[in-house]
């Protein structure tokens, strides 16, 4: 009996060893890994420098974990054994709980905190002082604000990192939207704020900015589709997907956007082609570009807002433009601060800075 099974042992593994093989050799390589929102590797060129430096054996072992068959599954299972059996708090350092799926943050960079606020009192001298122009700041909380203290996750300080600017920032104001936010607002499996659930903070930027702000029933809401968030993928668990709703209304969809990098335009503030694409939040002004705009014909007389802004701009941005003639969104991780004058005219125009604390940790990325 023993050497029965042990037979059928050997017999098992050796089928599942020519299974896998044998899916290397039939299958097409797949091109994209859909749940991890990137390409997946391909079989390495062949060439006896590679060979030398050995990039063919580092390409191939790429290539072998990137079609491994039902790597998906074997990523859940993983996860799940971290999470459930081991308990550990988190895999690939994101974790889950009251719904939603967050990344471990734990140490605020002071440092970083005063670079952003260096970097924008820059752009302030460099552009805006002795111009008509109205300036504010603000900052928007990343997931872990409400979820991560009180579910025993390290977390930062976000009113110290809030002090900070407040210490280093001249001569704008700062509007505090913190408490117009709750967890709900966010995507479960991402990181963004919804679009849908911006009144509150359309509201509070309004009041302090002096612009009449659109009410959320004004718009129509359109449920693009089903949108599996960064978090998602690094959590490696399955988890339901949101729904991307993007607010329509007419200055939105009529609106004449320009990518100053392609040198395009077009109409609408919504790419909704970009929901064929792995990051489908690029749906909101075509995602991340240095420099975009978008005129509102309905309001051909109005004043101009410039925004400087990560991701979260993007999507909060299509909520102000009613209120304006044009805005223009600026992004100084692609473009240097240096030469942003060369295709905004500041005259008389109304500046908010807005960055998600994440950012504001890792300043850096501004140029």
């Amino acid at each position: 009996m023993k050497k029965l099974r042990n037979i059928l042992c050997i017999a098992f593994f050796a089928m599942f060893i020519f299974a896998i093989s044998a899916s290397f050799i039939f299958n097409e390589p797949i091109s994209v890994l859909a749940s991890e929102r990137r390409k997946a590797a391909q079989f390495p060129e062949f060439s006896a420098e590679k060979v030398i430096d050995k990039s063919f054996f580092d390409g191939i072992e790429d290539y072998l974990t990137d079609q491994f068959p039902l790597r998906d599954k074997f990523r859940e299972i993983k996860a799940a054994v971290q999470l459930k059996i081991f308990n550990q708090k988190d895999n690939n350092g994101t974790y889950f709980v009251d719904g939603h799926i967050s990344e471990m943050e734990e140490t605020l960079s002071k440092s970083s905190v005063e670079n952003a606020a260096k970097k924008i009192n820059a752009i302030y001298e460099k552009y805006l002082r002795n111009k008509n122009n109205r300036v504010f700041y603000s900052v928007i909380p990343d997931k872990n604000y409400f979820l991560a203290e009180k579910n025993g996750y390290p977390s930062y300080d976000y009113h110290k990192m809030t002090e900070i600017l407040n210490n280093n920032i001249e001569n704008m104001e700062y509007i505090d939207i913190f408490d117009c936010l709750t967890i709900d607002d966010y995507y479960k499996t991402d990181s963004h704020w919804k679009q849908e659930n911006l009144s509150a903070v359309v509201e509070k930027l309004g009041e302090k900015m002096g612009f009449d702000a659109i009410e959320m029933s004004e718009y129509t809401p359109e449920n693009l589709g089903d949108f599996s968030g960064v978090y998602s993928s690094r959590l490696a668990l399955g988890f339901d997907p949101d729904k991307l709703i993007c607010m329509r209304n007419e200055a939105t969809d009529s609106a004449v956007v320009y990518n100053v990098e392609t040198q395009k335009e077009h109409i609408g503030v919504y790419d909704t082609e970009k929901m064929k694409k792995n990051d489908k939040y690029d749906v909101f002004f075509s995602g991340a570009v240095p420099i975009i705009t978008a005129e509102n014909p309905l309001n051909p007389d109005g004043k101009e807002l410039v925004i400087f802004r990560d991701s979260f701009g993007s999507s909060l941005s299509p909520l102000l433009l009613g209120s304006y003639g044009k805005i223009t969104l600026v992004d100084t991780r692609y473009i240097s601060s240096q030469i942003i004058g060369n295709f905004v005219d500041f005259e008389n125009c109304d500046v908010l800075f807005i960055y998600n604390t994440q950012l504001l940790n890792q300043s850096s990325m501004l140029k």
